[in-house]
């Protein structure tokens, strides 16, 4: 008989006793050391004591925890030279070493500590081999504070997309455990029992004492608060957030180039916007859009990994294998106790209620089971917008033929006879597809005109939303909350309305409108003089110039709108009704006049929509 797996992850245990620990905190760190460690004889100075598959890295006690981290015990400078580590460093692809170890730690163990850098090998020996070295000091069988933890982690993940990476504290497992376990939860989304298990998994013995499991804990709870994009005041951390607030989490979060472009625009607000000004323009996706889509083949490929580890050791339950929601889910942010959290229950419900019909997620999301994904038509240099060409070669003719790639929606859908008879082709170039994307022979590039008609129209719709582009919408802002791959569901929307309902609804979820009263006053006292923005807040004026970006490229090519959709605009901004938005002519002159700036910033530059406008 199968066993029966546990419904629930257990709560990981400390690695020593609490006698232990007590004995630990109480000796001095030297004094532990000369007595406890083994001196030059110590077990973590040397391969003596591992096996060879203990030995990633032959002559250091070290394990692959992911595909691309490595845990071991500290290098000195008498390893690196007897077995060569640098080399292998090389041929393994390891970019990378991050040092969690102070200056002066463990002297008593191995050979004497390098006099000039204080740690057991000379940092400048891996420099000066073009491998980039870190160092994050964090106390033995300790802790640091959450905000040291968090720049670790995110430069860790900022080193995994430069290569591999190595990670070392003295022996490879307290500290380094936590680093990587952290690591985890903040790409993955998992909870902290999840990271600590799958750690302890491929690197035994990790994360050892109860204030390091506390650690993960905190940092994962820490973390939650900070992930909602879209306030829901049913989660307890659904508390509505102002514009500089939302700014001053996403920088916690943020790291890189990324960080700083973004520095005073929300990243939803800034990929909605680039979104459908490619849209409408019929323009390739931009940097930012690829970006977040091999993002997510990484992330899903990782989340694999950890789901098949954990369930292999009874960890997890054994998931449905029909199951078409991302698993990167479990262990949603709305709780950090339970492996399946409120969103993840709320989503099996959607999931098996077929009345939705066009709104059920299987319609807004990949499907696993096809095995065909957006990404894979981008490494397939085929398109993920709908105006641009599919190219298909014929093995037996030369003749190119030109598709387009079509999502039906309720409100954007094609001939059903054209579609029928583009199936048998689309074959011959994919041989799986989802159900709701159709390919249809089109030997002519729609205009950009045709696709930014009902974008236009979405931007400047005046009443609420249907029925069913408020659940995708809603579908869409529950994956943003509680999955790192939310932002690849959003860049592959390509229903304009629920775009837009996306984009109002967070401007108008804001605690405080963008533009208060005083703003609005401010504003319309200003009126003539060169760009009025100027009094505003960084947040303020750079969110508005993004908005007003997006809203220059979409009305260009239908003017007749824009009137409609910058009264849409205003109402937004500042959360008042469509009576009293259609009297603040001054406010409309505004941003009328900083859109045409707006604009010629953007044909000055060549973007679709610019966060860093002055």
């Amino acid at each position: 008989m199968m066993p029966t797996l546990p419904s629930h992850i257990p709560v990981p245990r400390p690695a020593y006793s609490q006698a232990r620990e007590n004995l630990v905190k109480a000796i001095p760190p030297k004094l532990l050391c000369l007595l406890a460690c083994g001196g030059i004889d110590c077990r973590y100075e040397g391969p003596v004591c591992w096996k060879l598959n203990q030995q990633v890295i032959r002559g250091l006690f070290s394990s692959w925890v992911t595909d691309d981290i490595i845990a071991m015990a500290r290098p000195s400078n008498h390893l690196i030279e007897k077995y060569n580590i640098i080399d292998q460093f090389q041929r393994l692809n390891i970019r990378s070493v991050i040092n969690m170890q102070f200056p002066g730690e463990h002297a008593h163990c191995g050979p004497p500590l390098d006099p000039d850098s204080g740690f057991s090998y000379s940092p400048q020996i891996l420099m000066d081999n073009d491998i980039f070295f870190y160092n994050f000091g964090m106390p033995d069988f300790g802790v640091s504070s959450l905000v040291g933890v968090i720049d670790a982690v995110k430069v860790l993940t900022f080193a995994v997309k430069e290569g591999r990476v190595a990670v070392h504290c003295h022996a490879g497992l307290g500290r380094t455990g936590v680093l990587i376990a952290c690591y985890l939860i903040y790409t993955l989304r998992i909870s902290p029992s999840e990271a600590v298990h799958f750690v302890r998994i491929k690197r035994p013995r990790s994360i050892q004492t109860r204030v390091q499991i506390s650690q993960v804990f905190d940092f994962a709870r820490l973390l939650s608060t900070q992930l909602v994009q879209y306030p829901d005041l049913r989660l307890r951390h659904g508390v509505p957030f102002t514009l500089q607030h939302h700014l001053n989490r996403q920088a916690l979060l943020l790291h890189g180039q990324e960080a700083r472009k973004l520095r005073h625009t929300p990243k939803v607000v800034y990929l909605l916007c680039v979104h459908l000004s490619c849209l409408a323009l019929g323009l390739p996706p931009p940097p930012e859009v690829h970006a977040e889509l091999e993002k997510r083949s990484e992330l899903r490929a990782l989340s694999s990994t950890v789901k098949e580890t954990l369930v292999s050791k009874q960890y997890l339950p054994l998931l449905r294998e029909n199951r078409k929601c991302s698993w990167t889910g479990s262990g949603s942010v709305s709780s950090w106790d339970e492996p399946l959290g409120f969103l993840e229950r709320k989503r099996e419900v959607l999931l098996d209620k077929r009345s939705y019909s066009d709104s059920d997620l299987s319609k807004i999301t990949v499907n696993e089971e096809t095995n065909w994904c957006v990404q894979d038509l981008i490494r397939a240099d085929l398109p993920v917008s709908p105006v641009h060409a599919l190219r298909s070669s014929d093995h037996q003719t030369t003749k190119k033929e030109s598709y387009t790639l079509n999502i039906t929606t309720s409100n954007m859908r094609t001939g059903s006879s054209c579609a029928k008879r583009s199936k048998c082709a689309a074959k011959k170039t994919l041989l799986k597809y989802n159900s709701n994307i159709e390919l249809y022979r089109n030997p002519h590039h729609p205009s950009p005109t045709s696709m930014a008609r009902p974008i236009a129209k979405a931007m400047a719709e005046q009443g609420p939303p249907g029925e069913t582009v408020l659940q995708r919408s809603a579908l869409l802002q529950e994956e943003l909350n509680s999955s790192e791959c939310g932002w690849a569901l959003l860049v592959t929307e390509l229903d304009p309305h629920v775009l837009c309902c996306l984009l109002w609804t967070w401007l108008e979820k804001l605690r405080d409108p963008v533009l208060s009263a005083e703003d609005v006053e401010k504003l319309s006292v200003g009126t003539g003089k060169r760009r009025e923005l100027s009094g505003l807040k960084k947040a303020q004026r750079h969110t508005i110039y993004c908005l007003l970006s997006c809203v220059s490229t979409v009305t260009s090519l239908c003017p007749h709108r824009e009137d409609a959709v910058l009264h849409r605009l205003m109402r937004a901004l500042t959360r008042r009704p469509q009576e009293d938005v259609e009297s603040l002519t001054s406010l409309m002159k505004v941003l009328k006049s900083s859109m045409r700036e707006a604009f010629h910033s953007c044909r000055h530059t060549g973007t679709c929509s610019r966060s860093d406008t002055p």
